[in-house]
């Protein structure tokens, strides 16, 4: 009888701790955002200097509501809201990050990256001359940085650049931000096309040129 009920006990927490859907779900390491910060076409395309995009990436192996989530520049000056069209926030097309995906965020309109949709439309400029990303989850607690340090962009480049107006690229999404895991595009591995039909030196919704070795 004892036996029956030592099976019996297992069996209940067993079934307690598996997910209903049937899958395991393994939640990224500790210490690891949930989000971040992905990749940054802060000097806008070659169509555009004003083509501005950003992309978030999720380290979640579950689907993330954005809403309630903010992501902020210039001192808060622009602030944009993922969950209703306010302050910097212009159209809102999706607010969930899916499991280890993409967020695209395009600057003032849908054309900034002609061959894919945006997330989210926004609108406020980034400054050539650096600034500091703020991404923080509905309790408005920091979640991920970019540039943190406040000074000049550790990567990407202006219309002068080797590779011209690269987007400035994460090597490590599982790394806190510093100026040492940032990176400019290559010029070689891209995707998405701007207003004119011309290739993106950046990958928006594709994996970064860059990555840790």
């Amino acid at each position: 009888m004892k036996s029956h009920f030592v099976a019996a006990t297992c069996l209940l927490a067993f079934l307690v701790a598996w997910p209903s859907g049937g899958i395991v779900s393994t939640a990224q390491p500790p210490g690891v955002p949930q989000i971040v910060i992905n990749e940054i076409a802060w000097s806008g395309t070659s169509a555009s200097s004003t083509d501005e995009w950003i992309e978030l990436r999720s380290n979640s192996s579950r689907d993330i509501d954005l809403k309630g989530w903010t992501l902020s520049w210039s001192d808060g000056d622009v602030l944009i809201s993922f969950g209703a069209v306010q302050e910097d926030t212009k159209e809102i097309r999706n607010s969930v990050i899916t499991a280890r995906g993409l967020y695209l965020l395009e600057r003032t309109d849908d054309e900034t990256v002609s061959d894919m949709a945006a997330d989210l439309i926004y609108t406020g400029s980034l400054r050539n001359g650096g600034e500091t990303l703020v991404l923080k989850d509905p309790n408005g607690v920091i979640v991920d940085t970019a540039n943190g340090n406040g000074g000049e962009w550790p990567a990407g480049s202006d219309a002068q650049g080797q590779v011209p107006r690269a987007s400035m690229e994460r090597t490590d999404p599982t790394a806190s931000d510093s100026d040492g895991i940032w990176a400019s595009n290559d010029g070689v591995i891209r995707n998405g096309k701007d207003k004119s039909g011309t290739l993106i030196n950046g990958t928006p919704r594709a994996e970064n040129s860059r990555k840790k070795t």
